[in-house]
């Protein structure tokens, strides 16, 4: 008697373990566990970046940098581009109005933009050297407080301290000089 209920007990306990062996897996769901990543610490990276970016179904800017790296801070999310950075602004008709090249840059949530060191702007017939420049996206304009040199083709003005429209038609520079040829 106690063979056939040792055969008994052993049947339904290879039931049971074949029937919980053979469900099927379940997905295990997890959230991606950045708390390892401290504040120093891109959130996303890629290198030899082209980005297009489109303002109302139109382009408005193209920018290629060596590097790019994302980080946050408090929510504050801002984008570093560096080992050289160039970005090609499209007018509303889909024209390039103006190119941008600097060692290295930084984008804000708020669209404002920094560019810094060996900063060249050129549009149309305009080129701005300096170290230094923001884009102040609300108010679209550029403003910069190092020296300046404005090349046109008949005057160059040196100073320190610029505002312009983004167009680089209506500028002022705070602390002036230059030369013209009339």
């Amino acid at each position: 008697m106690l063979s056939l209920r040792y055969i008994l007990v052993t049947f339904w306990l290879t039931l049971l373990l074949c029937c919980i062996s053979c469900t099927e897996p379940q997905p295990e769901k997890r959230a991606a566990d950045t708390s390892f990543l401290g504040e120093e610490q891109p959130l996303q990276e890629s290198w030899n970046v082209n980005m297009t970016i489109f303002k109302e179904d139109r382009i408005h800017a193209v920018i290629t940098a060596g590097h790019f790296a994302e980080y946050k801070k408090n929510d504050i999310i801002t984008r570093q581009l560096d080992k050289g950075l160039k970005i090609t602004f499209f007018d509303s008709s889909g024209t390039s109005s103006s190119t941008l090249t600097a060692d290295k840059g930084t984008v804000y949530n708020n669209n404002d933009m920094e560019a810094f060191d060996n900063v060249v702007i050129t549009s149309e017939s305009t080129v701005i050297r300096t170290d230094y420049i923001k884009r102040l996206a609300d108010e679209k304009k550029l403003w910069s407080d190092k020296y300046v040199v404005i090349q046109k083709q008949n005057e160059t003005i040196r100073g320190y301290g610029f505002e312009s429209d983004e167009s680089l038609k209506n500028y002022t520079i705070f602390k002036a000089s230059g030369e013209s040829n009339f």
